[in-house]
């Protein structure tokens, strides 16, 4: 079978978080003789080039020619994250969403419009739709009732990240944040001058320069914050960036990351932050609750944001106990261990060993 893996998207998934669910897939697949895996992009990262020079059933393969050999060929499917080939609509889809409209801030109506149906239309069109985790299959299966049944949950744990030395996280500070540690926060524009005020004072207690960086989810809500960062006093230790230039070693590097507001959409993050030992906070605010299932809370530690004093509180603690921030790390690590482990022992889709062409 000649399985084609799109590697772009119609929704706000960073690249590097889809580039390796990619590397995940091929990893399960590479026990198959029966699979030749075609990575179809552009400007791939270098794990995945190394990937494919290691191992003669993988090819990278640019959109245009994957468009030419699909027409070619018999016996294949399409694995995408919401995406299309042209050519490809007499082979088996399988649709496997990282993202959802719903998940995207600041879209125009038309434009969620659009993404919807999109979405909708990938679903209906997938031979299976493919949730990566219980909270991915829970929110689709809420949302897309009539398609219940075509909603499956897959195994598809992170197989290998990639390794950085200190040298290389040394090299990722210096590009962000000029050397200075510093903790990544995903906090939505509108909360944005609320978690600006806790970190004035946490900087007002130690007098660090330690730097807190925000990734906002495109750049329209980059430029808005920005704008708002006019005449703060410590605009120094502040660093805007859109999601979508988010690399893997910002995650490796940084001290501890904030997720506020929280869908489905940001669970690969968050098992990748575990993988790399980063300790994680989520804002359990009674508006936020119902976001973040049983299942994942204990993924890291959960208090309000929204209390007065809360975030600075938490900064100043987890930048002074070393101890205290090790050992969060660690109950994450556990916890993900122990969700890996009751996965495998559950009837689960094997992406792709169990995929079928039409």
């Amino acid at each position: 079978m000649r399985l084609f893996i799109l590697t772009s998207s119609k929704f706000a998934i960073p690249s590097a978080l889809l580039c390796q669910k990619v590397l995940d897939i091929i990893e399960l697949g590479l026990s198959s003789t029966q699979i030749h895996f075609y990575i179809v992009g552009d400007r791939l990262p270098d794990f995945l080039l190394t990937l494919a020079q290691k191992n003669e059933s993988v090819t990278i393969i640019e959109k245009k020619a994957a468009e030419k050999l699909i027409k070619e060929v018999t016996n294949a499917a399409i694995i995408h994250f919401g995406a299309t080939l042209k050519g490809s609509d007499r082979f088996a889809h399988y649709f496997i969403p990282l993202s959802h409209p719903t998940c995207i801030p600041g879209l125009s109506i038309i434009r969620k419009w659009n993404l919807t149906k999109a979405f909708k239309n990938y679903l209906k069109k997938s031979v299976a739709t493919y949730s990566i985790n219980e909270w991915a299959t829970s929110f689709l299966k809420n949302k897309f009732k009539d398609y219940t049944l075509k909603i499956q949950e897959a195994y598809l744990p992170i197989h290998e990240l990639p390794v950085y030395e200190w040298v290389a996280l040394a090299g990722a500070k210096n590009s962000l944040t000029d050397g200075a540690n510093y903790y990544l926060a995903f906090q939505p524009i509108d909360a944005f001058v609320d978690m600006l005020k806790e970190f004035s004072i946490f900087k007002k207690w130690q007098q660090t320069n330690m730097v807190l960086v925000f990734i906002f989810a495109n750049e329209k809500e980059v430029a808005k914050a920005e704008t708002l960062l006019t005449g703060y006093k410590f605009r120094d230790s502040i660093v805007i960036k859109s999601i979508y230039n988010m690399e893997l070693k910002w995650i490796a590097a940084t001290y501890a990351i904030l997720f506020n507001n929280i869908y489905f959409d940001k669970t690969s993050l968050i098992e990748m932050a575990i993988k790399y030992d980063i300790p994680l906070l989520f804002n359990n605010a009674e508006n936020q609750k119902e976001l973040l299932p049983i299942s994942w809370q204990q993924a890291g530690e959960q208090f309000s944001f929204e209390e007065k004093g809360g975030l600075s509180n938490h900064f100043k603690l987890y930048y002074k106990d070393e101890v205290y921030r090790q050992g969060r790390a660690r109950m994450g690590k556990q916890w993900l261990n122990d969700l890996y482990d009751k996965k495998k022992n559950i009837a689960l889709v094997k992406i792709p060993l169990t995929l079928k062409t039409n």
